[in-house]
């Protein structure tokens, strides 16, 4: 009988970092945890994850607010708002008490999910390895007051303006993955915007009178009390969002779902994929920046703020170049403040 093959997870991630990085890139694609490690060359790929040149706090504390004008008394699950600055969307989150992280029972779910992807690469009986997900744990209770987030991630189109205001600064790339031109480019303004640090993303969420969600927000706007492991429930479903599929060129690719979309897809472009709150995106698109730094997780808390300073923020909800182990909601990314790359987008809330 042939043996089994143990996989570690952050050796599965790096080969899939390996096989998708452009020339010069840090091993980010999918992101477990920081390497200074540069990726081989490809050729004709000059892109590069970019370090944005602007200072960082020394705690990422939310943006103050005004209060909403005129919103209806009894608000509840299913209401909306549109931001007059942007037009975005937002959605009302009514506030309660749900699981945070990954328990027991669905670290075997995502490490039999892990394992589809190892044994594409590596051969069959290949699996990952549960030390690989622990910073998702332990599992713990997690109360939040009401809050609003964003439909969508923002828009190409809806950065512009900042920019045009001269309250934000333009992306570091003009460029998608695949895309000479994208950021600028009608065609693919209602596209996400990438290329973003976390600063850029504070700027622009307070420039629309928010700020980015915390961890725990987006985590329970995401999954809900129920604790679903991807926005719609236990199950990965491959036509719900957009991740390494068929179109994908970094492996390990899954050829079994062609959405036509090599890289980003429009905002909103999967409506089967909506969270319980009605949120758009929350697994794969692009990843978003949060609010909090980077650190483990402890016991039973009340709107959790984070870490007071670290090295690392946060980004959830995987991108169009993950595998489904990496778009499930407990997913964790982490990233320097200053770092910005193609899968790297922003979405806010208040």
């Amino acid at each position: 009988m042939k043996p089994t093959a143990l996989v570690p997870a952050a050796l599965l991630l790096s080969v899939l970092a390996a096989c998708g990085a452009r020339a010069g890139d840090r091993l980010t694609v999918p992101d477990p945890s920081p390497t200074n490690t540069r990726a081989p060359t490809l050729s004709g790929s000059s892109q590069t994850p970019i370090r944005t040149p602007s200072a960082s706090p020394t705690h990422p504390t939310p943006t103050p607010t005004p209060e909403l004008k005129g919103t209806p008394p009894n608000l509840s699950l299913g209401s909306s708002w549109s931001r007059p600055v942007d037009g975005m969307v937002m959605l009302y989150v009514p506030g309660g008490e749900f699981r945070m992280g990954t328990d027991d029972a669905q670290m075997r779910i995502s490490l039999k999910v892990c394992g589809v992807t190892a044994s594409r690469m590596f051969g069959p009986g290949s699996r990952c390895l549960a030390s690989e997900f622990a910073d998702e744990t332990p599992a713990h209770a997690v109360e939040l007051d009401s809050f609003w987030i964003d439909r969508t991630e923002v828009t190409n189109a809806q950065y512009q303006q900042c920019v045009i205001a001269g309250a934000c600064r333009p992306p570091a790339e003009s460029g998608s993955y695949s895309r000479e031109s994208y950021y600028g480019d009608a065609a693919f303004g209602d596209y996400p915007v990438v290329w973003v640090g976390w600063q850029q993303a504070v700027d622009y969420c307070a420039w629309v009178g928010a700020r980015l969600p915390t961890e725990a927000e987006w985590e329970y706007a995401a999954r809900g009390p129920e604790g679903f492991l991807y926005p719609w429930g236990d199950s990965f479903d491959g036509t719900r969002l957009n991740y390494c599929d068929a179109n994908c060129d970094l492996g390990p690719n899954d050829p079994s779902i062609d959405d036509g979309y090599p890289d980003t897809a429009p905002v909103g472009h999967y409506p089967s994929g909506a969270s319980w709150c009605g949120a758009l995106d929350m697994a794969g698109n692009v990843r978003e920046w949060v609010a909090d730094w980077y650190g483990p997780y402890h016991g039973r808390q009340v709107n959790p703020r984070g870490p007071y300073s670290g090295d690392m923020i946060v980004s959830r909800g995987g991108s169009w170049l993950d595998p489904p182990e990496n778009v499930r909601s407990t997913k964790r990314g982490r990233n320097e403040t200053d770092f910005a790359i193609y899968k790297l987008g922003i979405r806010c809330a208040r």
